[in-house]
């Protein structure tokens, strides 16, 4: 990467108060960058490199990270909170972004309205393009024990596209409305069962002011791992609308388990349930 070129991007944005700014690079944020008062819109891919924090972007309104690195090198127990000075930000999305040694992740918004995790198994030999540097059992876009937080009272829209489902060790979400949630499961230890069940089960529950509600198939079939564990819980909706399921074609997967659908309608009598063979 020209680094030369860069730095007169840089001084453009910096001139001209670029409001929206894309870059798709792999080098590390400048510094210079994060000086800048006028950006709204900021979608970075291949950035190798992340501070800490984004609080000097303080009219930032969007933000989209897609296969980014956090500077994050030492393990901590301490929440990494990377967006809680960001007051003015209104849509998050991160793709395939890796926070390092973090174990306990925690997005503190104030204003945010939409916030979207996507993550595939696909992506986690990409990182080898970064070097050996980088090469460990924290693939992008799936993590085996970070606990995740989100803090976000005006949030109305949320979408989970994971391998597995997060681990949620709080999810305060009371004006959400629109949840889309798909588990891309591609593997399961024996152990980790139970696991997964209960972190689907959590994460409904810091759901359960949704609305609208979009689910994939392997997200039922998360829900299935252990038996006799759902028809204990609760419905975890109680201001369900919409139901919309996405069901493969092939027969032996098209029917959706009774119990599940208790479970996931309650006492949702009038909700619209619409059925997707995809």
């Amino acid at each position: 990467m020209d680094e030369t070129l860069i730095k007169k991007v840089i001084s453009c944005v910096e001139s001209h108060w670029f409001q929206h700014l894309h870059m798709e690079v792999n080098t590390s944020l400048p510094d210079a960058l994060l000086n800048s008062k006028s950006i709204e819109t900021l979608d970075l891919k291949w950035f190798k490199t992340l501070p800490q924090s984004l609080a000097s972007f303080t009219m930032l309104n969007s933000l989209h990270l897609k296969n980014c690195w956090f500077d994050v090198y030492h393990q901590t127990d301490e929440f990494f909170d990377p967006f809680v000075n960001c007051p003015n930000l209104k849509n998050l999305s991160l793709t395939n972004c890796h926070f390092g040694m973090v174990k306990s992740f925690r997005i503190s918004g104030m204003q945010l309205l939409s916030l979207s995790f996507e993550g595939s198994y696909r992506s986690r030999y990409r990182s080898l393009s970064f070097g050996s540097r980088y090469r460990s059992s924290y693939s992008w876009g799936y993590f085996w024990e970070l606990k995740i937080e989100i803090l976000a009272p005006n949030l109305t829209s949320f979408r989970h596209d994971w391998m597995k489902p997060m681990d949620f060790g709080e999810i305060s979400l009371p004006s959400v409305n629109f949840v889309d949630i798909s588990v891309d499961r591609v593997c399961y230890r024996q152990y980790e069962e139970e696991n997964d069940n209960m972190n689907v089960i959590n994460m409904f529950r810091g759901l359960h002011k949704a609305q609208y509600v979009k689910l994939h198939y392997h997200t039922i079939e998360v829900l299935t791992l252990v038996p006799g564990l759902l028809e204990k819980q609760p419905s975890p909706f109680t201001n369900l609308k919409s139901l919309k399921l996405y069901l493969p074609y092939n027969t032996k997967s098209s029917k959706v388990p009774s119990h599940v659908m208790r479970y996931l309608l309650g006492d949702s009598s009038g909700a619209d349930l619409i059925i997707v063979k995809s």
